[in-house]
């Protein structure tokens, strides 16, 4: 499968984040914000893995954010367009939750709205422990009239999450890209916290999508992820690595990608408390 993202989704990405960076009086000599983009990539960006709340240098965290979104979000955004497209080929999902864990800047939001019609609704939860991630991610999801019908809540972790519709029979979607490569992360705590927020959310079929870089340190926690889904009810249908086409006017490059997708059926029954 060859990805080409679709016009509104590159015009929003020229328009709120390279224009902005290249039209930055800091940006001069090919500099971004006054640095080569190496640096913003690695150091400024940690690629992907930096504490994003606080500066660098003279940089603000919302820069780092811009950096972070010029340098890095692009080649998430096609990974988890691809996904979704093979996801939606066979099994067409109609006003799902969407669960976005470690969200960055809405960028599953983005993704699955591109994949679901011109005026997609659904409701998108975005997580992340960054506000200034969470800030953009915001100004990216109110910019394009293809979001326009999705109901947006962004919150600091899982346990933060307000949800006050009644319980019900939505699919809901749980995204997880690049979450596991953080050192930090208690796999097992995780995903105790999802199956409580599920509950709230109802008795509808869950899937959950995992993408990540192939290798190996970045999926340290993947056997903890894994068996604590498989714990709380889920089938494990994929588990694979491979490459990616994306389609660019220059021609067409190859990324790597680890995959997995995890399904819980509807549940038919309720459980109750004592």
């Amino acid at each position: 499968m060859i990805i080409e993202l679709p016009r509104w989704l590159e015009d929003l990405r020229n328009t709120e984040i390279v224009q902005q960076v290249r039209d930055d009086p800091r940006s001069v000599g090919g500099s971004l914000l006054g640095v080569s983009f190496d640096v913003a990539r690695i150091e400024v960006a940690g690629g992907g893995q930096a504490n994003f709340d606080e500066p660098w240098g003279d940089l603000s965290p919302d820069d780092r954010v811009l950096l972070y979104a010029y340098c890095i979000q692009k080649g998430h955004l096609e990974e988890l367009t691809a996904a979704f497209r093979m996801l939606f080929a066979n099994n067409p999902v109609n006003k799902p939750i969407v669960l976005d864990l470690g969200c960055g800047p809405c960028t599953g939001g983005l993704a699955i709205a591109s994949e679901l019609g011109d005026q997609p609704r659904f409701d998108y939860i975005g997580v992340d422990k960054s506000s200034a991630m969470r800030r953009l991610g915001e100004r990216l999801a109110v910019a394009p009239t293809q979001m326009s019908e999705v109901r947006r809540q962004w919150a600091r972790d899982i346990s933060s999450v307000s949800w006050q519709q009644a319980p019900g029979w939505r699919p809901v979607i749980v995204i997880v890209s690049y979450l596991l490569a953080s050192p930090t992360l208690d796999a097992t705590k995780l995903i105790g916290q999802l199956d409580c927020l599920l509950a709230k959310f109802g008795r509808g079929p869950v899937t959950v999508l995992f993408t990540n870089s192939p290798q190996a340190h970045t999926n340290r926690s993947f056997p903890e992820f894994s068996g604590a889904l498989l714990e709380a009810g889920f089938r494990l249908c994929a588990d694979d690595t491979g490459r990616i086409g994306i389609g660019r006017m220059s021609g067409v490059r190859t990324r790597p990608l680890r995959y997995a997708l995890f399904h819980r059926r509807l549940r038919h029954t309720l459980a109750l408390g004592d």
